[in-house]
């Protein structure tokens, strides 16, 4: 079942990344029984992203969308702990306030041009090997 569930997670990313599309949250949630805790749930993503590629090279994960098209807070967490100078340089001087729309746009759009990049670079090198 776990494995089952990995593989459902780790799909439904490349699925997007591969339509240059996002994930609405509601559909990640879908994957899972409604008595799956949150924390479990974005263990699950977090395990799946990080199989498709480390996460400090491209968050998959930043492809799941609210309703405004942005990732939850749980992405700009993991963006200001895996990208710390970027991030930073976006907030300027004022390090202790909160990032504007326009930024959060800025830093999503960022991360999920690097997951789409990174997606046809390894869809290339299988069509390559494939071809051998």
């Amino acid at each position: 079942m776990n494995q089952e569930l990995d593989e459902k997670v780790g799909r439904l990313l490349r699925r997007a990344a591969s339509r240059r599309s996002l994930v609405p949250y509601g559909a990640f949630h879908a994957l899972f029984a409604g008595d799956v805790p949150l924390r479990v749930r974005y263990e699950k993503l977090e395990a799946a992203a990080a199989a498709l590629c480390a996460p400090h090279e491209a968050d998959y994960a930043s492809l799941l969308s609210t309703d405004s098209g942005l990732p939850g807070p749980d992405f700009y967490t993991r963006f200001k702990r895996l990208h710390t100078e970027r991030y930073y340089e976006t907030l300027g001087a004022d390090r202790h306030r909160m990032l504007r729309l326009a930024e959060k746009r800025q830093l999503a759009n960022e991360e999920r041009e690097r997951v789409y990049a990174h997606y046809l670079r390894c869809a290339a090198e299988e069509a390559c090997m494939n071809s051998a």
